[in-house]
């Protein structure tokens, strides 16, 4: 490990985090296993980009704690706690928190870093920083499914040499059907290596589409995502903390429930919103927040 990465390390580690550089020669084995596993005729390939900056030489994988949190709504019947999964809450302000580590120890020894577009999660597993659970999700040690994976690319030479992982998937896996019980909408199938996108709640709650009525109004437990895998799931043992980071009055859920804009809302609730990452989702809380509280009711 030269100084640059120990430095980085060093200043990850402070953050709670966790780093891993690779030398970009992983890229074509990344591109690949995506070709094996994108079930989206060929979507994702179009969404990633693999033409990188030629001067980018390494990739630089950092994960940072992202815990599962809940926001309690206060409605008719009393005070209710709607989950929200990992990765959607801070996201503006830890990215940018990453962004400026990154730069201030990569100028500190006259280095670049570039934004990239790549399969995040393969690249993750293919170099060992992690391990994909049988729900899709990646697993690190220490933080399980609770972190925020980034990645970028940067001139300096990786001294590490490069290894692929012979397994992506955590062996615990084969011996464990957690998520398979936990997933009440059947998306987790023991024989598949991958999960089935059109079943998984999350894949509804996040878009506009009208939810389909095959999914039962009593399997709406949170605000937008699904916790159902990942709650109960072993290798999240001791790491699955939920945390409380907002609360909405009657007054606030009644104004989300009824308002169509961004804008019509009072000054202080799209300052909250925007805080938690929220606003992201506002084109569908309204109605996430009805089905939570008839589920709940």
């Amino acid at each position: 490990m030269n100084e640059t990465e120990e430095l980085l390390t060093k200043n990850i580690d402070n953050l709670g985090g966790k780093v891993k550089t690779v030398s970009i020669n992983i890229l074509p084995f990344v591109r690949e296993q995506l070709e094996k596993t994108d079930l989206n005729d060929g979507m994702l390939k179009d969404y990633f980009d693999f033409s990188l900056d030629p001067d980018i030489k390494s990739l630089v994988i950092i994960a940072l704690p992202s815990p599962p949190c809940y926001i309690e709504i206060e409605w008719d019947f009393g005070i209710l706690e709607a989950d929200i999964p990992p990765v959607y809450i801070y996201r503006d302000q830890q990215l940018s928190m990453i962004k400026e580590t990154v730069s201030n120890v990569f100028e500190r020894y006259y280095l670049k870093s570039w934004p990239v577009v790549l399969p995040k999660k393969i690249l993750a597993a293919m170099c060992g920083f992690g391990k994909y659970g049988r729900n899709n999700l990646l697993y690190i040690e220490g933080m399980g499914s609770c972190h925020r994976l980034t990645v970028f690319g940067t001139d300096m030479i990786c001294t590490e040499e490069l290894e692929l992982a012979a397994d992506l998937r955590m062996d615990r896996c084969s011996q464990c059907g957690v998520c398979i019980n936990q997933c009440q909408t059947g998306a987790i199938d023991r024989e598949k290596t991958q999960i089935a996108a059109e079943r998984c709640l999350t894949f509804y709650n996040e878009r506009k589409d009208a939810i389909p009525e095959w999914i039962h109004h009593d399997w709406h437990h949170s605000l937008i995502g699904c916790i159902r895998c990942q709650e109960k799931c072993p290798a999240n043992k001791g790491l699955w903390n939920r945390k409380k980071v907002a609360e909405f009055s009657y007054d606030e859920t009644r104004s989300l429930l009824k308002s169509t804009a961004f804008e019509d809302l009072d000054m202080a609730l799209q300052n909250k919103l925007t805080e938690l990452n929220l606003y992201r989702y506002f084109d569908v809380l309204s109605r996430n927040i009805s089905l939570f509280i008839r589920a709940n009711y």
